[in-house]
């Protein structure tokens, strides 16, 4: 339910004075999950919280105040999931209404589970958004992207004036871009977020044009995407990095940007994210469309046999580009991701080879992102017990507990109860804080320990309101909402509202943009409150599909899991369907390829294989002639 913001004087200067802050999820509790919200200057008051005819239904003394470094204030966490009965609430503290109203229902969280999704068809492509579907947002088509030309760095003859199609896809962000590593990523997600919540995703209908077929809504949605990335894949499986124009637009409507659009880059980095997000789709819509699951896995296959032969062709963005670059992926952990998602779709060992060229271990374990998916992969194999060797699936659990007891941990004596560090703020920090949910989601799945689970409210409580700014950074939904995002349709369609949906990048102690700005938003603030509500910030204010996703899958999880009481049973966890793929071994893979056969070529300048003492090294040359060698798990021999 969304409120406006309603602006009251105060009644005398006392109770101004003498008046505690309340900082809470602005939209909705789920009636039988965990309820929390902050209290500052309040400790020792009695709380309460009054039904519609003036009960009190809940009270409690307000606890001692606790820090939170981000917030640079210390705050006393309530807990009132005592309270199981729907309804609207009043929160008082004494005889003084404080915050907004509770709202406590079984579908809490089902309108911006709903919210975030639709964010997707808003941020269509290649077609226009009827009013039947986007209301006051209808707007007109915009890049058909029937002609794309080939940029140089795509290997192609920029000369010959040579064009392809590749319509469809999403908008990356506030701009007009579409990008397979960013969009891998996202389209990943979601399709996590179906594969482990099915039963809720059946039946919810997002009202959008295929709403009413036989195929869940928001598979749909997804398949409006990888249209497009199936577009984006050359002839020689390869598969380009991106597809814009060479500087982003203005502040206009889609159909007004209609510059030259070019495929640009042809990378390694985009091909193995390609070949992942192929292989996990080819599994998922094979109970809706065979034969369009068989081409995803085909596509997959023919991907991963490309990077396979041009390990070292890493994107670099083009002096005459200015849009995202989305360099420096590290190509390894998305190629591990792929291996893992072409093993549980095809059974063939033989992929297995690829998981054991870089050794997990808890050094290793980092938050997902577009450019590092080493976590995906260990997504994969934690929940697919029957499929990976128990060392695989012990070392998945461990990259993903290290991680999710470190969140545990940060919530000791913390007064927000918020996992999120002082670190985590920069750029993007609620797609930070959305992943992280994720993460605890996936701890959830594997234990059954309901303290993940809470933990995971925190943060969708966090995104929603409980936050030191009192704000909602999801548009369309609280009482105090984001209003100004760095978003072109939200800026130039003379609404006044933003298209809804969407959540902010959020706070950024760095304030990338302050000098676009014309102000230094995050200069002496708590790291928390470093955000600025403005079309001009992009590094706090703008919207991508890859925070919204993330929050998507916490928001839409918490809800299915506690409206359904199901939780994905990880030991009936098996693929739609067995593709047979070619057992091909990757190159660069020691325990791949017989030693007796194998051919090399120079890698790269410097580098090449070799075989010395029947076994597959690399060797690199220095530019004084120096040669060292190491194995293909990266560790120096000699």
């Amino acid at each position: 339910m969304n409120f406006k913001k309603i602006l009251i004087p105060a009644l005398c200067a006392v109770n101004a004075v003498f008046a505690a802050t309340v900082y809470q999820n602005q939209v909705g509790f789920v009636t039988n999950g965990l309820k929390q919200l902050v209290v500052i200057d309040g400790v020792g008051k009695e709380l309460s919280l009054k039904d519609a005819g003036g009960k009190v239904v809940f009270s409690n003394t307000i606890p001692e105040a606790q820090a939170w470094e981000p917030a640079g204030t210390n705050g006393s966490l309530v807990d009132f999931s005592e309270v199981k009965t729907a309804g609207t609430y009043k929160i008082f503290i004494g005889d003084e209404e404080v915050g907004h109203p509770v709202i406590i229902s079984d579908n809490a969280l089902e309108g911006v589970t709903k919210g975030s999704l639709k964010f997707f068809y808003f941020q269509r492509a290649s077609t226009a958004l009827d009013e039947k579907y986007a209301g006051a947002y209808a707007r007109a088509a915009g890049h058909p992207d029937t002609s794309v030309e080939y940029h140089a760095s795509t290997g192609h003859d920029a000369t010959l004036n040579e064009t392809f199609k590749a319509p469809k896809g999403w908008y990356d962000a506030g701009d007009y871009g579409k990008y397979i590593v960013n969009s891998g990523i996202s389209t990943y997600t979601l399709l996590q977020l179906y594969q482990q919540n099915k039963a809720y995703f059946d039946t919810l209908n997002l009202n959008i044009p295929e709403s009413g077929d036989k195929v869940p809504d928001i598979l749909d949605e997804i398949r409006w995407n990888l249209e497009w990335m199936l577009a984006m894949q050359d002839k020689d499986g390869g598969v380009f990095h991106k597809l814009t124009t060479k500087q982003f637009a203005g502040m206009v409507m889609p159909e007004r940007a209609t510059a030259q659009r070019y495929a640009i880059g042809k990378a390694v980095e985009a091909t193995w994210n390609f070949s992942a997000v192929m292989a996990l789709a080819a599994d998922i819509y094979s109970p809706f469309d065979k034969k369009f699951a068989e081409s995803c896995a085909k596509a997959s296959e023919k991907a991963r046999m490309w990077a396979n032969e041009h390990p070292n062709e890493t994107y670099k963005q083009p002096n005459d580009v200015g849009t995202g670059s989305y360099a420096g992926a590290n190509y390894w952990t998305t190629k591990l991701w792929a291996n893992a998602e072409l093993l549980r779709i095809s059974g063939n060992k033989a992929f297995e080879d690829s998981l054991h060229t870089l050794t997990y271990n808890r050094t290793k374990a980092s938050l997902q992102s577009w450019s590092n998916n080493l976590l995906l992969e260990a997504f994969t194999i934690a929940t697919n017990p029957s499929v990976f060797a128990k060392a695989d699936i012990d070392t998945a659990k461990a990259l993903i507990f290290y991680l999710a007891d470190g969140y545990m941990a940060s919530l000791e004596n913390n007064g927000f109860g918020i996992p999120m560090a002082k670190g985590d703020f920069y750029w993007g920090s609620n797609g930070v804080a959305a992943n992280k949910g994720m993460v605890l989601i996936h701890a959830y799945i594997l234990t059954k320990d309901e303290k993940y689970l809470n933990a995971a409210i925190g943060i969708a409580d966090y995104i929603l309101g409980r936050n030191p700014l009192d704000l909602s950074y999801l548009t369309g939904f609280g009482v105090n909402q984001v209003m100004h995002p760095h978003h072109r349709p939200s800026q130039a369609d003379a609404i006044e509202a933003p298209v809804p949906g969407m959540v902010a990048g959020g706070p950024n102690t760095g304030a990338n943009d302050a000098s676009s700005c014309g102000i230094d938003y995050a200069n002496g603030k708590p790291a928390a409150e470093a955000y600025y509500d403005n079309t001009c910030s992009y590094a706090s204010n703008e919207v991508a599909i890859n925070w919204n996703a993330p929050f998507a899958y916490l928001v839409g999880s918490i809800q299915a899991i506690l409206a359904t009481g199901k939780v994905y049973d990880t030991s009936t966890a098996k693929s739609s369907a067995t593709y047979e793929l070619a057992d091909i071994p990757a190159k660069d893979d020691a325990t791949a390829i017989p030693s007796g056969k194998v051919k090399f070529s120079p890698v790269k300048a410097g580098s090449r294989l070799v075989v010395k003492g029947n076994k597959v090294l690399l060797e690199k040359t220095a530019a004084d002639g120096t040669k060292k060698y190491f194995n293909l798990r990266g560790k120096k021999l000699h």
